[in-house]
């Protein structure tokens, strides 16, 4: 197995490139074979994904102290690329309003930037990239020439950093749209909430003064009823019609007052 020094920024920094173009072939791959339509899962819109390239640079990194052990490259594989995707997934959040991946249907996730499958598939990645993938990277950059590994590495910086630049600008500017969608969005949601009490209140009160006006009209009505009885028992069938009629012409009359200074009817649930 070949061992890799730390202190080479320029070996690393090729890794870095050549997983994050490798990433982008299997993420947007994957992805597209699913949705059955090409789908550019970059942040940036050329061939590379940097989350990629930083968790395969992290897991050689944390794991070089254990590599005669595989055990403890699998742990400090998992347990290292978990963290880098925890603080990646939490400052695109935060940075950009905008989850890149989310994890909140698993079962055991943590804010949905983590979860527990995708730790046990670090650790996996880990082993393969300790002990299968890597070896062979180092071997074939190690054969191609010196000049041509400088050249290609330059131009790559140049083209992720212009494209990088233009994806945080839109990225940015993306973000201000959110922001302003809630922000309209709770505006709405307050309004809404704000005629929804202003129209209970208008039923409650509306309701209120018919069940006293119906109150009133009742004792009267009643009051009337005692008299013609005791005046003229035989009467009293028909004066209690008439009453009643008299009652709901007047109680239509009320409401068609209230309707016109602006009641509204409570609808049916």
């Amino acid at each position: 197995m070949h061992h890799f020094g730390i202190f080479h920024l320029s070996s690393w920094l090729v890794y870095f490139y050549f997983y994050s173009i490798c990433g982008w072939i299997f993420e947007s791959g994957n992805v597209s074979i699913r949705e059955h339509k090409w789908v550019n899962r970059g942040f940036m819109k050329g061939p590379w994904l940097p989350l990629y390239g930083s968790g395969a640079v992290v897991i050689l990194i944390v794991t070089m102290p254990f590599a005669d052990n595989p055990i403890a490259v699998y742990f400090a594989g998992a347990i290292g690329a978990t963290i880098l995707e925890y603080i990646t997934g939490v400052a695109m959040l935060e940075l950009f309003k905008v989850r890149y991946w989310d994890y909140r249907y698993r079962k055991i996730q943590f804010q949905g930037q983590i979860c527990l499958v995708s730790t046990i598939a670090w650790g996996f990645l880990s082993l393969l990239m300790v002990y299968g993938i890597h070896p062979w990277v180092e071997r074939l950059v190690g054969d191609i020439n010196v000049e041509v590994v400088n050249v290609a590495t330059f131009v790559i910086t140049l083209l992720i950093t212009y494209d990088f630049t233009n994806a945080l600008r839109d990225a940015l500017d993306l973000r201000k749209l959110i922001i302003q969608a809630n922000e309209l969005k709770e505006k709405l949601e307050a309004k809404i909430e704000e005629s929804k009490e202003e129209i209970e209140d208008k039923l409650e009160e509306a309701i209120s003064q018919l069940r006293y006006g119906l109150s009133e009209l009742r004792e009267d009505i009643e009051l009337r009823s005692r008299k013609v009885f005791l005046r003229n028992p035989s009467a009293s069938m028909k004066g209690l019609e008439e009453e009643s009629k008299l009652l709901k012409a007047k109680l239509y009359k009320r409401f068609e007052e209230m309707q016109k200074e602006g009641y509204g009817t409570k609808s049916a649930k």
